[in-house]
């Protein structure tokens, strides 16, 4: 009974070994050859008992271990070492040293983030190039004036205040405060300053957010099309991506259910406001059910509101963390779309023993922040600049919408299908079968013109006769150059 104890090292490990004890163990058997290559494992059931710990112990073991190429998993014949890892007894010319050699993991990035290199994303405007991104804000209709006036006075402040000298304790305070006031007056939750974590953006809120939840071989929720950085970090972090379904009515909870009762699910990644990035919005007996589903099953729901501040139909949906009844909601947004990716400005609201953890891991990353930004975002959203931009940039993307909308349909007729959002600064773009997207992707870039096939969304890199079209950065005029750009490709794009 003590021999697997013996091989994986755990004799002198406390009688109740983690899983990440037993994977540990099983790493070091199998680099020293104590473990051989195709050798069989006991069952989980088996090692349980020998080891005297919980069979999910074991289980989860295993699965980390198989994710880390450990391990191999054969149905109906059981658990082995990968017969693939090479025999450190057999491997000519093994040297044996006593430095320290970490193993360098390299994360494994979806092809969205191939499209940062583009010329065209990386210099703006580059000459000819147009690029259709996710819904980014026109940086040319930013009060320039007003933000040059706020950010003068911020920059006398803190150095009057030796902000700049001591850190940034105080003007972090006040953007905290700023944003909790923002969200209860427009978004009903019920937060103080204490409830917000600042970041540098919605990935590295995200990422502050996962890390702080996820453990190697969690079962995390993701939709069938979503946001590929969210995912990207949560496999990154050893999580086991499994797809929910979505249909015009949002994320399919009856399939969230479902995954429920087949596996312990950790948490779910929702963008229900406009689902990215199809754009629909959840509706409000989905939202309740899945607050149900997390309190039942006690899994946690990660919910980014990446653009709640445009609403174009009716009154806007309030967010799944506005509820006054959950406990299970963690609610990430920031200022990008207001203001543009430029100004790092990520938030994280959630309840306080949460945000004091975040916080302590943050400090981990930096130990400052932009004190006199900071200071500037707090005074813009306290003096209502911030509300009065949103009035008027709102009416023109309302107009730049509908142009696109107007000249898609005068493009290509029946050969697409627009979904038309209850807001946001994008359009999901359906095409006729006919047409490949992929292929459109590649001939309009040839035109100068860059756009992100459906694929890109998809965490099982599947194809989607879709593309997600922002029409907020760009003017009527140029929309209709882009568009035009845009039917010449599907040209070229035809099955033949």
């Amino acid at each position: 009974m003590r021999t697997w104890r013996l091989l994986l090292d755990l004799d002198a490990s406390p009688m109740k070994a983690s899983y990440r004890k037993i994977v540990d163990g099983l790493a070091s058997a199998i680099r020293s050859g104590r473990l051989e290559p195709g050798a069989a494992l006991p069952g989980t059931r088996e090692l349980a008992e020998i080891l005297d710990v919980n069979r999910k112990t074991v289980m989860l073991a295993y699965e980390e271990a198989i994710v880390k190429g450990w391990l191999v998993s054969e149905p109906r014949r059981g658990t082995f070492v990968n017969a693939l890892l090479a025999s450190p007894q057999k491997a000519p010319g093994r040297i044996r040293t006593e430095s320290f050699a970490p193993e360098i993991i390299s994360p494994v990035l979806p092809p969205y983030f191939d499209d940062l290199h583009l010329p065209s994303v990386r210099a703006g405007r580059n000459g000819a190039s147009m690029y259709f991104d996710n819904g980014a804000p026109d940086h040319r209709l930013l009060p320039q004036a007003v933000l040059h006036r706020y950010y003068r006075n911020a920059m006398k402040t803190a150095f009057k205040s030796n902000w700049v000298k001591y850190g940034n304790l105080e003007s972090a305070e006040k953007l905290r405060a700023a944003l909790a006031d923002m969200l209860r007056t427009t978004r009903s939750l019920s937060v103080t300053s204490d409830n917000i974590c600042l970041t540098q953006g919605t990935q590295m809120a995200l990422h502050l957010a996962a890390g702080a939840l996820i453990r190697p071989g969690d079962v995390v929720l993701v939709e069938r099309l979503s946001y590929p950085p969210a995912w990207a970090i949560f496999r990154a972090l050893g999580a086991r991506i499994e797809v929910v379904d979505i249909d015009q009515d949002g994320c399919r909870t009856d399939h969230i259910e479902a995954l429920c009762k087949a596996h312990p699910v950790r948490l779910i990644y929702v963008t229900p406001h406009h689902q990215f990035p199809t754009t629909v919005s959840m509706r409000a007996d989905r939202r309740q059910k899945l607050l149900l589903l997390a309190a039942r099953h006690r899994f946690t729901v990660i919910e980014e509101d990446y653009d709640h501040e445009y609403h174009f139909e009716g009154r806007p949906y309030l967010p799944l963390a506005s509820d006054p009844q959950q406990r299970n909601v963690i609610y990430i947004g920031s200022l990008s779309k207001l203001l543009g990716s430029s100004f790092r400005c990520g938030f994280i609201a959630a309840p306080a023993n949460l945000i004091d953890v975040l916080n302590r891991n943050l400090l981990l990353m930096s130990t400052q922040s932009d004190a006199v930004m900071q200071k500037m975002l707090a005074d813009l959203i306290g003096d209502g600049e911030l509300r009065k931009h949103l009035r008027r940039a709102s009416k023109l993307y309302r107009l730049r919408k509908e142009a696109l909308q107007d000249g898609l349909h005068a493009a290509f007729g029946d050969e697409i299908s627009v979904r038309n959002p209850e807001g946001g600064l994008a359009l999901w773009v359906e095409f006729d079968k006919r047409i490949r997207v992929d292929a459109l992707a590649k001939h309009a870039a040839d035109k100068q013109l860059f756009i992100r096939s459906g694929r890109q969304f998809s965490p099982q890199d599947s194809a989607v006769n879709a593309v997600r079209l922002g029409f907020a950065s760009m003017d009527p005029d140029e929309i209709g150059v882009a568009v035009k750009r845009l039917r010449e490709a599907s040209r070229l794009a035809l099955k033949k």
